[in-house]
């Protein structure tokens, strides 16, 4: 007989779960400086999130992941594990999301009534204008609701509608986590960025000044507060966008605007290139030029300042006019959906069984080992019901997994040991390999190195740091990634060959990488080979359409491929992933590796015109190189730029001769 029924759970078993979660909460809170009252604000009291840190209470999906937003988390650092019911809720908002990519008004109207109707979220009738609309309720419910409203709000922004029916829903949006927003200050509010993004829509809808006088307070809010980068850019280039184009339209506009403009643009430009990122960035090269056009005019002497301004920026949009002409993908900015896609989420029943077969586990077999009974194993696996979380928990830790429902590649940190990851993470960007291994040994002292979680990505960067200064030949280096490959999963798994699912964890999928980047050079076919699995949970994504979910792995795997099967002479092949790949990443707005995957696609092409035509191909593969130098330049990837650079050198000087 199982041991929980009709609800009622074993005391403790829910509890580790949920201190799991919450000390992730903690840390990451802390580590970005919010207090727990100020996280609370608008969603739920002080005392809760204290119960949810402590592990004494639970918190759903949409506030698990609102209160990870708002502790500004990145979703590329985590991944997100659901239950039945939170993973049927996911899917209907990625419908909606997909209807809103699409600009599919009709469809996605109806998908949001069907939200709507699931969960009993009051609806907005034709009628609606500044009628009160509920505020009330507990959290989940209010999160649903903001959902709808803000989804709706698109929806009308895309019909055309009045600007005065879109105020009206994006207040009523705000407001369901924002209290008082109306008559709000911004400053000392815990907001994430979707939040910031429906009071930037807010503000769009506002006549002249009381416009301007939000996005200048939302533009302060952005800048002095404590954030990283990677959140910043989801909001920063849009609302320099907005409030830019406001300062442009003022009545009586002068050149104390049109300073302002560049300035902004400027400083929006340069997060995009810190970041890899292209959200807004035509909208942005557009409206600096006209400053810059309407100063000249004001000030004529500041024509040789701007000029050389322009050239730069002009050498830019043409490179990026190219590309997404090249691959089919509209320049502008339509829907914002970057905001709203999650990354990473996997449904708990997909992951066991998934990880149950590649292990080569029966459902028995499985069942043995945890306390539950053999038909929840297997309702869980066929997605008829919900199962509690203790029992996924122990599944989890059978299959070699993290327990976590949100983990990162370190298993529940402190907070000097996340702080200590994220400056490994740098140094090892930077080269500083050295200072990595210091780190290192430190970041052993704070953490639980009997966790094979742990030990999987200590190994790993240990290694490569150790390799990258000398201190260890190739074959010690292959030994350690194999070994933290094996912390979680037998090597047996690199030739998993069924074709109907897979799963591994970010961090398992970058330790076959490194093993198969060691022989990428001198023998691709074997490197191609030791990348199977990856190549084959990739082609899961595809199947179910959900790349988009998965773009961080689906980015470096699927270019990665691309340039494998170059190499290997499979011309047509490689082109077709670099398309898709490219073209993913354009609608994203994403950067982190286009200079690198067009390169790949230059060679593809360069092969194949000199099949055909031997005398014709300079001239094309000279534009295409450059337009890649441009890319990098603008990407800040100095490697790639010097490496660039000399290839058309070389291509000239052979042209010349």
């Amino acid at each position: 007989m199982e041991k929980k029924k009709m609800g009622i759970e074993r005391e403790g078993d829910q509890n580790l779960n949920n201190k799991n979660y919450g000390n992730y909460l903690k840390v990451n809170r802390k580590f970005s400086g919010i207090t727990a009252i100020k996280l609370s604000e608008g969603l739920c009291t002080r005392s809760m999130i204290c119960e949810i840190e402590a592990g004494r209470k639970s918190a759903g999906w949409l506030l698990r992941e609102r209160l990870l937003r708002r502790s500004r988390m990145a979703d590329e650092e985590y991944e997100s594990c659901l239950n039945y019911e939170d993973g049927c809720e996911w899917r209907m908002q990625e419908e909606i999301i997909d209807y809103l990519e699409a600009g599919d008004v009709c469809r996605m109207g109806g998908a949001l009534s069907k939200y709507a109707d699931k969960f009993s979220i009051e609806k907005i009738s034709p009628e609606f204008q500044g009628k009160a609309y509920p505020e009330k309720g507990d959290v989940i419910k209010r999160l649903r609701r903001q959902f709808y409203l803000g989804m709706l709000g698109m929806c009308k922004r895309l019909e055309g509608a009045a600007k005065r029916e879109m105020e009206v829903i994006f207040e009523a949006a705000v407001r369901q986590t924002v209290p008082g927003f109306s008559n709000s200050i911004l400053t000392g509010l815990v907001l994430c960025a979707e939040e910031i993004n429906l009071i930037l829509e807010y503000a769009r809808c506002l006549l002249g000044e009381e416009a301007i006088r939000q996005c200048r307070e939302l533009e302060q809010y952005l800048c002095s507060t404590r954030m990283e980068d990677e959140i910043k850019v989801l909001n920063y280039p849009k609302l320099v966008f907005v409030l830019c184009e406001l300062l442009l339209n003022r009545k009586g506009a002068g050149s104390g605007e049109y300073k302002e403009v560049v300035r902004l643009c400027d400083l929006a430009i340069e997060l995009l290139r810190k970041t890899n990122r292209a959200y807004y960035l035509f909208e942005l090269f557009g409206i600096k030029k006209e400053a810059m056009v309407r100063l000249e005019e004001l000030e004529p002497e500041k024509r040789n300042f701007t000029e050389e301004m322009k050239l730069e920026m002009e050498e830019w949009v043409a490179a990026f006019r190219h590309l997404y002409g090249q691959f089919g993908i509209r320049i502008q900015h339509g829907s914002d959906v970057y905001l709203y896609r999650r990354q990473d989420i996997y449904e708990a029943g997909d992951i066991i069984r998934a990880r149950r077969r590649m292990l080569k586990i029966s459902q028995q077999k499985l069942q043995e080992q945890v306390t539950c009974t053999l038909e929840t194993l297997q309702n869980m696996e066929r997605k008829k019901c919900s199962t509690q979380p203790f029992y996924i928990q122990e599944m989890c830790t059978v299959l070699g997994l993290s327990p976590l429902c949100e983990r990162t590649e370190l298993a529940a940190p402190s907070f000097e040991a996340r702080k200590l990851e994220r400056e490994i993470r740098h140094a090892a960007n930077n080269g500083e390999f050295d200072k990595n291994l210091e780190q290192l040994d430190e970041l052993k002292t704070l953490i639980d190195m009997s966790d094979p979680i742990n030990r999987q990505w200590v190994l790993r960067t240990e290694g490569m740091a150790r390799y990258r200064l000398g201190q260890i030949g190739f074959k010690e280096y292959e030994e350690l990634i194999l070994q933290s490959f094996q912390c979680t999963l037998p090597l047996s798994v690199m030739e998993y060959s069924d074709e109907k699912e897979c799963y591994l964890t970010n961090s398992e999928m970058e330790s076959i990488y490194h093993y198969s980047l060691l022989v990428s050079d001198e023998n691709p076919e074997e490197a191609y080979r030791r990348m199977k699995v990856v190549f084959r949970l990739e082609k899961e994504f595809e199947a179910e359409g959900r790349e988009v979910n998965h773009i961080r792995t689906y980015e470096l795997y699927t270019g990665y491929k691309a340039r494998l099967l170059y190499q290997l002479d499979e011309y047509e092949i490689s082109k077709q992933y670099i398309e898709k790949t490219i073209r993913m990443c354009l609608q994203m707005g994403r950067l982190n590796i286009i200079d690198s995957v067009l390169y790949t696609w230059l060679c593809n092409d360069e092969v194949q015109v000199k099949k055909t035509e031997p005398e014709g191909e300079c001239y094309s593969l000279e534009k295409g190189l450059e337009i890649c130098f441009s890319l990098s330049r603008f990407c800040r990837n100095s490697v790639q730029e010097q490496f660039l650079k000399r290839i058309i050198y070389e291509l000239k000087n052979e042209k010349e001769h």
